[in-house]
């Protein structure tokens, strides 16, 4: 238990590193003020990875199971699970952009601007890719390669580290927002890499490109609304974003049958009809 156990508590530690490495730094090259900013913005991320957290922790027994007897059904149930957060974080990574001030007006106050509302524009571009990396993690120790996964960490800390040297200097705390989102994709290129060795390629550019059009088109919408009517665009996105995705049909027959016994029985049969 304990050989196979130590690896988890370093990755955690790294993982713990990754995520608040640049604080430490922050506080030292920039100063308080800025970190104060910079972390009002985090605690709006650190809310939001609730839901990826709560989903992995659901699947986490199931995937175990599978890793060992059913690799199809694991591959199938994780690429379902990373539709379903990437479907969630494109339309909220969209609206908060839009309502970023507020949003740090209402946790920190007025003072925290705009320096907060601008890093939280920029780092909420990290949650898409942060929530395909948390359920990845966790698939990745179902098939037991968390030996691997530490050299995974230790490459995004390595990269996560060194930029903050580089740019928290020059840039502050847009420099760390950036840096974030690109800390988290370097992460998912070392995951991507194990499990293709695992579990075949996922083919993500086939399966995310119609949330990320949805997303899109919500977007252009907002930006269209929203210099003389921002509340009528934040009321009307879920319907934007949710009818061009429903047209787009984002699951296959063999996903709907998954998903469709836990939606209500109107959803469910005008999603049956488009599949069958």
């Amino acid at each position: 238990m304990l050989g196979e156990s130590w690896p988890l508590m370093i990755n955690h530690l790294l993982a713990t590193i990754f995520f608040k490495i640049d604080i430490v730094l922050m506080e030292a090259i920039n100063g308080n003020v800025v970190v104060g900013q910079y972390s009002t913005a985090y605690k709006w991320l650190d809310a939001l990875n609730i839901i990826p957290a709560f989903l992995t922790m659901a699947l986490l027994p199931v995937m175990a199971r599978q890793a060992h007897d059913d690799r199809p059904g694991l591959r199938r149930n994780y690429r379902l699970a990373v539709k379903l957060l990437v479907m969630i974080a494109l339309p909220v990574a969209v609206v908060t952009t839009f309502i970023a001030a507020p949003l740090i007006r209402v946790l920190g106050g007025a003072e925290y601007l705009p320096a907060g509302g601008v890093a939280l524009q920029i780092m909420i571009w990290s949650i898409p890719i942060g929530w395909i990396n948390s359920v990845t993690n966790y698939v990745i120790v179902a098939l037991d390669r968390q030996r691997t996964l530490t050299l995974a960490f230790i490459i995004g800390v390595a990269f996560n580290l060194t930029a903050n040297l580089i740019f928290l200097p020059v840039y502050s705390y847009r420099a760390a927002a950036v840096i974030t989102i690109l800390s988290e994709l370097t992460l998912l290129l070392a995951f991507t890499w194990i499990i293709h060795q695992e579990i075949g390629g996922m083919g993500w550019r086939f399966a995310l490109w119609r949330p990320a059009l949805a997303a899109l088109v919500l977007g252009s919408a907002l930006v269209a609304l929203w210099p003389f009517a921002p509340l009528a665009g934040l009321l009307i996105a879920p319907w934007i974003y949710g009818g061009v995705l429903f047209a787009l049909r984002p699951f296959g027959p063999e996903e709907v049958a998954r998903i469709a016994p836990l939606l209500p029985g109107r959803l469910r049969r005008r999603i049956s009809s488009q599949t069958g």
